[in-house]
């Protein structure tokens, strides 16, 4: 066998070791799982083995299922319900077997890895910080399917089965063994293969409680689900799901229709029950979208698979970052976390100082709730030096530019602080808005000066955009993916152009709600249909997160403005300086925020701009997605972005776009295309040019026909 490894001691104990070729971890797919029902086959019908051992020869237990293979499977939904009956079938030998099989985990156990160590009568893992079980299915649009939803709903409840797989969560081997979903952990020194033995030969008899005909669901009157109270538990569960998710999201669904029609029959019936729902989930659109983009582009992103060939690892050791605000103490505090030294220069040490403190602040948040270390705090904080002088910057590696949003300003600290660092040091600026080649004006090397635009909070937000200036080198580019790939964020390339990508498109879902208010549909109907599109925030509330005056100001210098959008740009400035209402900040936007109070819409929008009261739901959704989706096909046709992927990478992680569409590339897709093309047509002749297609989008459309237009699956 390629994939798993067989052997037989001389006391008569099994291992089944998960070794896959040709990989760093363990996966399972169709070719692994094969080998390793072979292997239970041989173990369960051989007379002289007494016990049997799960274990890993790698660093990880088992890290889950192949995701890549299930984006990419092109089989019946009969086929894939009949593979996942064999995968029952086998876990189900072991349980059945009478001979005790011990999971040994080593490192993590996620997904389809724990769900073959809870089939197994006994589960010891070893104590790291970094190691963790769960079922984390749910993370990629899937549900469990090799009886992980019935074995955790027997071991847990349905409440922390819900809770757990729903939201993915991975338990430390502490948090493991307090649920008892593993009954033994060892220190990594210890030989856990050698703990495993031993527990086989004291415990040579055994059967797992589900299939004592007493056994009851734990949380279940009678273990019968259908009883008072637990019908009610589900139908709250699932009223708290569709709040959540608005639909959108099959899979959870799925996981809850999974739990409450499995509690109610024996644990056979049940699993088939899970490999029914399995199947459904896979096949929908949402899943196939939430793999692609959440799985394999965002993940190929974050391990840096854009960055230009033949160049060698950047290396950092100290890094300057200029101005200590919101956003330059953010990514200070991030390059710290990555183990990196960061002068923290302000205009004044006070300021860098109190830079130093957000970082301060996120820390104790997290020793407050159990996240942290006081220890772990100060060595973070040890490696942040606040600075007003602008001579501490000359041993750095990097610089990266978080002054205020202003041009001048801008080019007077890149000049003050060329002049002290070396030649060959990156320089980035964090700008949003501003062109990185009209900034690079100020540089005396263009070749070493990139944009990073980071996104607020940064310790939160894991996109970086990285702008490409018309005389930025490969070289520079490569250094700054390595960088951001340091601590730990996902690039995406992005060449030069006002607004760049993320800001760019965004504007047009703000721009797009700010119009439909005055055309006078309810505030609170655009709120709440940007959330039941899958948006995390609506066009109102987030234009008050930025600041309407903040977006004047922007709004001002850009000489690329449409019609429509000079249109806009008056209707905001009277918001602001005639009716006095900038944005949270000020405490009055398009919201108002009354100190210890919630927020609340501001009641006076239906006196000045008058309500109606015939609207579509539908057609507001669309509008605020049609508007992001052509805009980020003009960035993919005009060159701003070189691939699809970047702008599904870009809108799903940097603007919230909604997940189960895959993207605001694969939008187009999700809906049809050709459908897609029709809607943006009524569109466009009720409000504007603005949702008229691009003649080479039209172009694409009719190519693809009935297919695909940017990805196979």
């Amino acid at each position: 066998m390629q994939h798993i490894n067989y052997s037989i001691d001389t006391d008569g104990i099994a291992f089944i070791t998960w070794d896959v070729a040709n990989s760093s971890v363990n996966i399972m797919n169709e070719a692994t799982f094969g080998e390793f029902s072979i292997a239970v086959d041989m173990a369960t019908a051989d007379d002289s083995v007494k016990g049997i051992v799960i274990n890993s020869a790698k660093r990880d237990f088992i890290s889950g299922g192949d995701l890549k293979w299930f984006l990419d499977y092109d089989k019946s939904k009969e086929d894939c319900f009949e593979m996942l009956m064999k995968t029952h079938h086998a876990l189900r030998q072991l349980e059945l077997s009478s001979k005790p099989v011990v999971a040994a985990i080593n490192g993590l156990a996620l997904g389809g890895g724990l769900e073959i160590a809870l089939a197994c009568n006994y589960r010891i893992m070893t104590d790291h910080p970094a190691n963790r079980i769960g079922l984390v299915e749910c993370s990629v649009g899937l549900l469990p399917g090799a009886g992980g939803t019935q074995r955790f709903l027997r071991m847990l409840g349905p409440q922390k089965a819900i809770e757990y797989i729903t939201q993915a969560k991975k338990l430390t081997a502490d948090q493991a063994l307090k649920d008892q979903l593993v009954n033994q952990i060892c220190k990594p020194e210890d030989d856990i293969n050698a703990l495993a033995k031993a527990w086989i030969l004291q415990n040579p008899e055994v059967r797992q409680p589900w299939d004592d005909k007493r056994f009851v669901v734990p949380g279940t009157p009678n273990g019968i689900g259908q009883l008072s109270g637990y019908t009610e538990f589900y139908s709250v569960s699932n009223a708290m799901a569709y709040k959540t998710t608005h639909g959108n999201m099959p899979h959870i669904k799925n996981v809850l229709s999974a739990l409450y029609h499995g509690s109610s029959t024996g644990i056979d019936n049940a699993l088939e029950v899970e490999a029914r729902y399995f199947v459904d989930t896979l096949f929908t659109k949402e899943t196939k979208n939430i793999i692609r983009a959440s799985f394999i582009f965002i993940g190929d992103a974050a391990k840096g698979k854009a960055k230009p060939k033949g160049f060698e690892h950047a290396k950092f050791k100290k890094i300057g970052v200029l101005g200590a605000g919101m956003m330059g103490a953010g990514i200070a505090y991030e390059s710290a976390k990555a183990g990196l030294d960061v002068i923290l220069k302000d205009v004044s040490l006070e300021g860098a100082e109190r830079g130093k403190g957000y970082a301060a602040t996120i820390e104790q948040q997290k020793i407050e709730k159990g996240r942290s270390t006081q220890e772990k705090a100060t060595v973070i904080l040890d490696h942040i030096i606040p600075s007003e002088s602008v001579g501490d910057l000359k041993d750095c590696d990097l610089i990266i530019e978080a002054v205020f949003e202003n041009e001048d300003l801008k080019n007077r600290v890149t000049k003050e602080t060329e002049a002290v660092i070396r030649p060959e040091v990156v320089y980035a600026s964090n700008t949003s808005t501003i062109p990185i080649t009209s900034l690079a004006k100020a540089s005396s090397k263009p070749d070493k000066f990139i944009g990073l635009h980071f996104f607020s909070p940064v310790d939160r937000m894991p996109l970086v955009e990285v702008i490409v200036g018309k005389k930025t080198s490969d070289e520079t580019l490569a250094a700054a993916i390595d960088y951001v790939i340091k601590i730990r964020k996902v690039p995406i390339i992005v060449n030069d152009g006002r607004g760049f990508f993320t800001s760019r498109v965004f504007g047009k879902f703000v721009n797009e709600g700010i119009t439909m208010l005055t055309e006078g549909i309810p505030p609170a109907v655009i709120e709440n249909v940007a959330k039941k599109i899958g948006m995390p925030v609506g066009p109102l509330a987030i234009s008050d997160e930025v600041n309407l005056k903040l977006m004047l100001d922007i709004m001002s210098e850009d000489p690329t403005l449409t019609d429509f959008e000079k249109e806009l740009e008056k209707i905001i400035s009277t918001i602001v300086h005639t009716h006095k209402r900038p944005g949270k900040k000020e405490g009055k936007g398009f919201y108002d925020y009354p100190k210890g109070a919630k927020k609340h819409l501001w009641k006076e929008w239906s006196t000045i701009y008058s309500t109606v009261e015939d609207y579509d739901e539908e057609e507001i959704g669309r509008r605020l997605l049609f508007a992001m989706v052509i805009d980020a096909y003009k960035c993919l046709d005009s060159g701003v972005l070189k691939e699809a992927k970047d702008a599904d990478i870009g809108s799903i992680l940097g603007l919230g776009f909604p997940i189960h569409t895959g993207g605001v590339m694969s939008y187009i897709d999700y809906i049809g295309a050709q459908k897609f093309k029709d809607y943006a047509a009524v569109l466009a002749k009720k409000y504007g040019e603005r949702f008229q297609l691009p003649e080479s989008l039209l172009q694409r459309i009719e190519k693809a026909g009935t297919n695909r237009m940017f990805y196979k699956n």
